[in-house]
């Protein structure tokens, strides 16, 4: 079971995914609570979530203490053919697949930026690959409960469904036969791979491709972290409206 410290994960899913937390933890007397604090319990006893109130710890250190901790459900990824069939139905989509990347903080980092450009899930490997964890739900402020996280068995197959039911796949790259965003042409439905930190994408996964893309940098460093490079990426090519 997970848990979550931090408190703009635990607001989220009071907002949008209340069902998804079992109890709440609280490490402070109510009397005593932030606004911030006080409004996660008001909320959680609002929708009758359990809350245990537990004595503040006397050691501490300022900056690390967590004063509520939320015990969460086991997380349910979505099912990948009925998900398929509703991607199938949408005249425009866009989705994140993680070619075995490994970082769950750059896991998190990229489950919040998708879900907050409104992309519409992310395809990951069950094998060798980060999955959903308590540094998940927290790098991802909760994203990861309003957004659908699918596993595969064998991502080149997975692609290559999407590949036959109409989704254009964009791979990062920094090989010679790449193309800038400028020189794609308009996608109706992409999906967008990211490989790990040091590696990139596979070459199996490269010849699954339409395109291979990367960022023109100006300056000395030549590479940009894969959440940050996964951030600009998804920006630009997410299906103008």
């Amino acid at each position: 079971m997970n848990t979550i410290s931090s408190l703009s994960a635990i607001h989220h899913l009071l907002l949008y995914r209340p069902t998804a937390i079992k109890k709440l933890i609280i490490f402070i007397q109510r009397e005593k609570a932030s606004s911030r604090v006080l409004d996660l319990i008001v909320s959680a006893e609002e929708q009758g979530i359990a809350i245990d109130f537990q004595p503040t710890p006397k050691k501490r250190h300022t900056e690390t203490f967590e004063p509520v901790i939320a015990q969460v459900q086991p997380f349910q990824f979505s099912e990948f053919k009925p998900f398929l069939e509703t991607m199938q139905k949408k005249p425009r989509a866009s989705l994140l697949a993680l070619d075995h990347l490994q970082d769950p903080q750059n896991f998190g980092a990229l489950c919040r930026t998708a879900e907050g450009l409104g992309w519409d899930g992310i395809v990951i490997p069950k094998d060798r690959s980060v999955t959903v964890s308590s540094g998940v739900y927290n790098s991802s402020v909760g994203a990861v409960e309003t957004l659908p996280i699918i596993q595969v068995v064998n991502l080149a197959e997975g692609l290559r469904k999407l590949k036959d039911s109409g989704f254009w796949i964009v791979g990062t790259s920094l090989g010679e036969k790449t193309q800038t965003l400028e020189q794609l042409p308009p996608l109706e439905k992409v999906v967008l791979v990211l490989g790990t930190e040091f590696e990139g994408i596979s070459p199996l996964i490269a010849k699954t491709c339409d395109f291979l893309v990367q960022i023109p940098l100006k300056g000395k460093v030549q590479s940009l972290n894969v959440s940050a490079t996964g951030a600009i990426l998804m920006h630009s090519l997410s299906p103008k409206s």
